[in-house]
């Protein structure tokens, strides 16, 4: 019988630790199982990497295939976009992409591989986790019931047929300039062309970063996301009904933050941290509509 053949596409912004320790979990997937996985590096620089770069990603997935390609424009959706220009022209079965920071337990593509055979879908996502009890972190979670229908999901963590890259879409540059949700977009428009996008709780762990365990990022980061709606919502829907739309949108959030205000008494860090989130967001939006 014939193998299904598996691309891992990894976007990094350079060589580093946390990728050599992401390439030896793809090597720990595939050791001892009849998987055909080949790996897709794609750096967002013009520098090349060493030999001695080189070798030690040889080291790391020994007989797996890997291809390394460069995108010179800096910008998570100029590196994606040159991920799937590469795609579009080779010959494989299934795609999955990985952020660089991201660790996968030993089952993880099988797992993958299984549910989308087995679920009426061309796309399946799942949750991130962190490895790290912050809640500047927790926040950003996200989890549904296993098998559940959703509308799009996070590059950290998709796994999809090659069938759905006849659609010629790629990440939009405009929506990436606040430096999220671009894959929000890109899965939302797959959505909407009748691709079926299914949640498998089959989680990648993000490595603990310094820099994102603190207040001012947590605050940036929510307001950013704020700003990236309004966007996500004009490329979707057209900016006429986008308007009444994200005037809808900022007002849940608006009762999101009150919500969990109210919650503060019983759960005092979580629901203040929530109730924050979900203001800035708000925030956000409404300063995008009016600007």
């Amino acid at each position: 019988m014939k193998k299904n053949r598996i691309y891992i596409s990894i976007c990094s912004r350079n060589f580093n630790s946390n990728l050599l320790n992401l390439l030896n979990c793809i090597n720990m997937n595939i050791k001892n199982s009849n998987l055909d996985v080949k790996v897709l590096l794609t750096f967002n620089n013009s520098k090349k990497i060493t030999i001695s770069e080189n070798n030690l990603i040889k080291g790391k997935l020994k007989k797996i295939d890997y291809s390394i390609i460069y995108e010179k424009k800096i910008g998570i959706s100029f590196v994606r976009n040159k991920a799937l220009n590469f795609l579009q022209l080779i010959k494989f079965d299934y795609a999955c992409f990985l952020d660089d920071d991201c660790i996968i337990k030993k089952n993880f593509i099988s797992n993958h591989l299984n549910f989308i055979k087995n679920n009426n879908c061309s796309i399946v996502g799942g949750p991130q986790f962190y490895k790290s009890k912050s809640l500047f972190l927790s926040v950003f979670e996200r989890n549904f019931k296993n098998g559940q229908r959703v509308f799009w999901v996070s590059t950290n963590n998709v796994f999809f047929k090659k069938d759905i890259l006849r659609h010629k879409l790629f990440f939009s540059k405009n929506v990436a300039k606040y430096g999220y949700g671009e894959d929000q977009l890109f899965f939302s428009k797959l959505s909407k062309l009748g691709e079926e996008i299914k949640w498998n709780n089959n989680p990648v762990f993000e490595v603990f970063q310094k820099s994102r365990n603190n207040f001012r990022w947590f605050v940036n980061r929510n307001y950013k996301y704020g700003l990236t709606g309004v966007l996500i919502d004009k490329e979707l829907y057209g900016s006429m009904f986008a308007f009444f739309l994200n005037i809808l949108k900022a007002i849940i959030n608006l009762f999101k933050s009150f919500y969990y205000l109210l919650l503060i008494p019983f759960n005092p860090l979580d629901s203040y941290y929530k109730s924050l989130a979900f203001f800035l967001r708000f925030f956000g939006r409404i300063l995008k509509i009016i600007i």
